[in-house]
């Protein structure tokens, strides 16, 4: 798993619903030709407080998620390795 963080000042926070759209499809169309190493889109969560926006891609490496990213025009400003954790229990 990589987080992405991206900052965005609020004028470019208005295109992100098409920014993120267009790499879950990008991630998509690279799955189906078999030339996405084996990255795939999770999730994105906004902070418009502050002007960051996190997205959560499972990828063999960062550098196959920063070339997804790359294709589908979407800047980031930093990748990180991640781990998901889930409570043991429910509630």
């Amino acid at each position: 798993m990589f987080l992405v963080e991206r900052y965005l000042p609020a004028p470019a926070a208005g295109n992100l619903a098409d920014s993120v759209g267009r790499t879950a499809q990008r991630c998509t169309l690279a799955a189906e030709s078999r030339s996405g190493e084996g990255v795939r889109y999770l999730y994105s969560a906004y902070m418009p407080a502050e002007d960051t926006c996190f997205c959560l891609f499972q990828g063999a490496t960062a550098d196959a998620v920063r070339a997804l990213n790359e294709e589908a025009g979407f800047a980031l400003d930093r990748i990180t390795a991640a781990v998901l954790l889930y409570p043991s229990s429910p509630g």
